[in-house]
């Protein structure tokens, strides 16, 4: 199935950013029922942030806070202490100080918006990218990779969607999950119960959002040519495709070459 790169809500500068950080929240939240799926994924981030020296984490397009609650205690399973920021180009707030409230200050939030093609050099760590990638177009994508190359960071992408017909069938099984849970998510919002049950938005917004991220996923060999153009050889990328149960997930690590 060819690459599709068709519009998502969450990216539009109009979009208002309450019926965003519902639907960023329901994200993250999905994202802490998520620790089987992301074993293998830590499992390759994990050595390659300790050949760094790297006990940071730059949650880039974090949205909400993402999966990073649980990369973080898989990290903590595999005894490496790792400590996270999120940062988004939308930052979400009030999801911020939640996260900070409840990882106990390990994981801490960046209220400035933060571009991924152009991360200020004071934010430092090893650069992540979970379900976020998509968002790009091919020439921004290539942006952000030479951009950590640039500043000889290390960054991963994980991206737990696919171009495949399973992949379209657990977005329908998410938006089913979003209705049930929805009242118990942190922070609480009146608003997400009002768009999610009585004008039904978030829903709808997730529905499509989720469907076109599936046709935006990059696959292992998009993102080698994507690497490709980076133009630096002293970087080690490794990419490739991770079995998640019935499907797969996709990732990229590129480290800077030690000495």
């Amino acid at each position: 199935m060819k690459r599709t790169h068709l519009f998502e809500f969450e990216d539009q500068l109009w979009f208002p950013q309450s019926i965003r950080a519902c639907m960023q929240d329901h994200l993250r939240f999905m994202g802490d029922l998520s620790t089987p799926a992301y074993k293998g994924f830590v499992e390759k981030l994990r050595p390659a942030m300790e050949r760094l020296g790297q006990r940071e984490i730059l949650d880039l397009c974090s949205g909400g806070g993402g999966p990073i609650r649980t990369i973080l205690k898989l990290l903590r399973a595999q005894g490496f202490a790792a400590t996270a920021r999120v940062t988004d180009l939308f930052p979400n707030v009030a999801a911020y100080r939640q996260l900070e409230h409840d990882s106990g200050g390990i994981i801490q939030g960046c209220d400035a918006s933060v571009n991924a093609t152009s991360v200020p050099p004071a934010l430092s760590g090893f650069r992540l990218l979970a379900n976020g990638f998509h968002h790009f177009r091919p020439q921004d994508t290539a942006m952000v990779l030479a951009d950590a190359v640039k500043q000889q960071r290390g960054i991963a992408v994980i991206e737990m969607v696919s171009r495949s017909p399973l992949a379209f069938f657990s977005i329908f099984v998410g938006l089913v999950m979003l209705f049930v849970t929805a009242p118990f998510v942190r922070p609480f919002r009146f608003s997400r119960l009002f768009f999610t049950y009585l004008l039904p938005l978030v829903p709808l917004c997730i529905l499509w959002d989720g469907l076109v991220s599936c046709l935006r996923v990059y696959s292992p060999a998009e993102l080698r040519e994507l690497a490709s153009q980076v133009g630096s050889t002293a970087y080690d990328w490794d990419i490739g495709e991770i079995r998640v149960g019935p499907g797969v997930a996709t990732y990229l690590i590129g480290t800077p070459g030690l000495p």
